[in-house]
């Protein structure tokens, strides 16, 4: 496998087809990016569903089952979000990352679908998922916070 540094290669080849990286958007593909930005930074690790699922069980002991529903709804759509799609982070970069002679106004699903099995097959995925990371606003440092939470919920004694 391939590894690409974004920081110095604005273009590279995959499978024989030609990529450049882009640092502006459409506004079709900006609205786009919106979506999948929301999604980037809000999705569920396996730490979460968990959460979510012991949350779940302290409702119904407590009879809450309208707040359990909620719970168990949103973690099922999570779930599915992750089981339906690529990862937010690839999705992302590929409204970013465009194919010689692609229309930059223009959004697919299947084009970004196409471009994301094509670097599958050569690239490695970690570059892609810090340039997503890159894009996102704010992530980066409400990721370091929530990994250091949890590193701190793990030292930290269990009660029984």
């Amino acid at each position: 496998m391939r590894k690409l540094d974004f920081e110095k290669e604005r273009y590279f080849e995959c499978g024989g087809r030609h990529f450049e990286v882009t640092e502006s958007l459409s506004f079709v593909r900006y609205r786009e990016s919106q979506k999948i930005m929301l999604e980037f930074g809000f999705s569920s690790s396996f730490q979460d569903v968990y959460n979510n699922l012991m949350a779940a069980v302290d409702y119904f002991n407590k009879m809450k089952y309208y707040e359990m529903s909620i719970v168990l709804y949103k973690t099922l759509e999570g779930i599915k979000i992750i089981t339906d799609k690529d990862d937010p982070s690839l999705r992302l970069c590929a409204l970013f990352i465009n194919e010689k002679d692609e229309d930059p106004t223009k959004f697919s699903e299947a084009m970004m679908k196409s471009k994301i099995d094509c670097w599958a097959e050569e690239l490695e995925v970690g570059p892609f998922f810090y340039l997503a990371a890159s894009l996102v606003l704010g992530w980066a440092p409400a990721y370091e916070l929530h990994i250091r939470n949890t590193l701190n919920l793990e030292k930290e004694p269990q009660e029984e």
